[in-house]
């Protein structure tokens, strides 16, 4: 049996699941956590979190939060856990709130000066006035969920009215054609530079 690192809690819960439209890929992202954790000699308790209700066993010290899209990363889960006296990876409640919301987060970006592409909110029962092609939006969704490239103008109210199933207010870019890097970044450390390549389709 592998020994434990001094530096683990001596318990961790694993948050998976959640209510979100993400909940199946979020419980293989946890099982997946759980297992690489348990090869480290940790003591974990996975946990199917439905609801804010969820409950975590009296021991855990420590709660890595592997829930995808609304509640796991919009800051929700985090004030549970704040309200809990329970540490928990990411960010915290402000930090992700905003970072969930691609809206805020542009107006962050244009504040300071980071470029970011064309973009204008809309209501659900709207039209945008930019030109095609353009992307839809559904502004606190996690991956792709209500995203749309729209290049012909019949793809338009299709993609507005599934976009709308999850928010009054979208948020309309111009679309940036080329390719998808992302870089992630674990305390001050960036990760490698990573090529995002569907299989088809967009991602």
């Amino acid at each position: 049996m592998r020994a434990k690192p001094a530096n683990l809690p001596k318990k961790i819960a694993v948050l998976m699941g959640g209510p979100s439209a993400e909940r199946e890929v979020s419980l293989a992202t946890g099982r997946g956590i759980s297992r690489a954790l348990r090869s480290l000699g940790a003591d974990v308790v996975d946990v199917d979190v439905r609801d804010a209700k969820f409950e975590l066993p009296s021991d855990v010290e420590f709660a890595f939060i592997a829930l995808h899209g609304t509640f796991g990363e919009d800051g929700q889960v985090q004030q549970i856990l704040e309200e809990r006296g329970v540490a928990y990876t990411g960010e915290g409640v402000e930090g992700s709130q905003l970072a969930f919301n691609k809206i805020r987060s542009k107006e962050k970006f244009r504040k300071h000066g980071v470029r970011t592409p064309e973009w204008e909110t809309i209501g659900s029962h709207q039209r945008p006035g930019m030109q095609l092609p353009i992307v839809v939006k559904a502004p606190r969704q996690g991956s792709t969920v209500g995203v749309y490239i729209v290049k012909k103008k019949e793809e338009l109210e299709p993609a507005i009215a599934d976009a709308a199933k999850y928010d009054d207010e979208l948020l309309i870019e111009k679309f940036v054609p080329g390719r998808e890097l992302t870089i992630g970044i674990l305390g001050e450390q960036a990760l490698p530079i990573l090529e995002i390549i569907p299989k088809g389709g967009s991602y």
